[in-house]
């Protein structure tokens, strides 16, 4: 497989007990179904069903669109990582794989941080997020 940003060749490497296939050149993955699950760290739930039930699949990002290294010629859809996270990945509707651009692993990393601290805390992650929302809202003055 290639990169679908750079086209360099990717290389497998070892994130969590997963396997990804790693750009070495741009630092983003491709990552099969079920290994962003792994990769993201230890929380109750799905996150790759949690990401892509109900989205609309209408984001933009800085990166623009690609085509899925592992189908090729199949175009990759843009999906908002959970809910209100701001993190936009790319998914491809044919194998179920995601591309994950070189920082957002650490970002999704630091959204898993802050659910399972919501959740010790007796919070729902979901309502965090809300909360979240209406608090980046403009108010009049």
């Amino acid at each position: 497989m290639n990169c679908p940003r750079d086209g360099a060749a990717l290389s497998d490497r070892e994130l969590n007990g997963a396997m990804v296939a790693h750009c070495d050149a741009c630092g983003g993955m491709f990552l099969e179904p079920g290994e962003l699950n792994r990769i993201a760290g230890p929380t109750r739930g799905d996150l790759e069903f949690s990401t892509v039930d109900l989205d609309t699949f209408q984001h933009d990002d800085e990166y623009g669109p690609i085509v899925c290294p592992k189908t090729a010629g199949h175009s990759m859809k843009k999906v908002e990582f959970n809910i209100l996270s701001n993190i936009i990945l790319d998914y491809c509707e044919e194998c179920g794989g995601f591309w994950i651009d070189g920082r957002e692993l650490t970002r999704i990393r630091e959204e898993v941080g802050e659910y399972n601290e919501a959740e010790k805390d007796g919070v729902e992650p979901w309502t965090v997020r809300l909360s979240q929302f209406f608090w980046g809202l403009p108010f009049p003055h």
